[in-house]
């Protein structure tokens, strides 16, 4: 099945919120990919427990409110599925989480920040969640370049901002040299340098990788759900579309340097310049 999304605006790069309603009723997103997923999601809790769930532990009620959410979407947007069998854990968040494809943050206020209480990321994209319990928005943004600065108190603004009843989506995209889904920053950091990627390969060996997120503010509460969902796609799936290479290649030379090299894989920026340029 081909990228369903591809979020790379046209013309110069900037950063931006780019928040929009979802566009429909509803915020889980399945397709064919889900038993392989939601099973790799439960192999990951038993093998990686520890990398991919964290808590303050301040958060049990909302976790609930985050489960029956999961359970009533899945029901009526998805009658059809046979839902994945949840993994055992204490966590509600954590069994959520396994039904679906999608990660499951939970941002819970306290005072005049949003800080993340608890999560169950499976899939992240290149950063460890360990480091990010407990923190506020701008500090778990501090490693993006230039995102503070541009749009962090818009961010916080927004969070305090969000309605009840209200779901907002936005997207995020970088570039892996690997398709894994598991790719938390540790793993990348003792894995080898691909040496085989050569220009004759790039396409087939680097991975035009989409977050879609969504938010929204739980029942009764201040707190909000933020789901990431990851879609991945060979680099030369973009390649075989003029538009869309022309438009990633215009997005990657008009941004700052430090943000290319966060979004691209430093190691091979010039093969993928060159790929998208010819």
């Amino acid at each position: 099945m081909p990228l369903p999304y591809f979020p790379v605006e046209s013309g110069d790069y900037k950063i931006s919120l780019g928040l929009k309603p979802q566009k429909t009723g509803c915020w889980l997103d399945v397709d064919e990919h889900y038993t392989s997923e939601t099973k790799l999601k439960r192999e990951l809790f038993s093998s990686q427990a520890d990398a991919v769930f964290t808590t303050t532990g301040d958060a049990t009620g909302s976790e609930a409110k985050i489960l029956s959410l999961v359970e009533s979407g899945l029901s009526a947007d998805y009658p059809e599925l046979e839902v994945a069998t949840p993994v055992e854990h204490e966590s509600p968040l954590a069994r959520a989480a396994s039904l679906v494809q999608e990660d499951l943050i939970l941002m819970q206020q306290t005072g005049e920040d949003y800080i993340l209480a608890a999560a169950a990321v499976c899939f992240p994209s290149g950063w460890n969640l360990a480091d990010k319990v407990g923190q506020n928005l701008q500090t778990i943004h501090v490693p993006v370049p230039g995102l503070n600065p541009a749009i962090g108190g818009s961010i916080d603004k927004f969070f305090k901002n969000l309605k009840p009843g209200r779901v907002v989506e936005r997207f995020n995209w970088g570039l892996f040299d690997d398709p894994a889904l598991f790719q938390p920053a540790w793993l990348r950091e003792i894995q080898p340098e691909k040496s085989h990627i050569t220009a004759a390969n790039i396409g087939q060996n680097i991975y035009f990788r989409v977050e879609k997120q969504t938010l929204q503010r739980l029942e009764g509460c201040n707190d909000i759900l933020f789901t990431v969902r990851i879609f991945n796609a060979p680099l030369e799936e973009i390649k075989a579309d003029f538009e869309k290479a022309e438009t990633l290649h215009h997005s990657l030379i008009s941004m700052p340097d430090a943000l290319r090299h966060y979004k691209a894989v430093a190691a091979y920026e010039e093969l993928l310049l060159d790929y998208l340029k010819s």
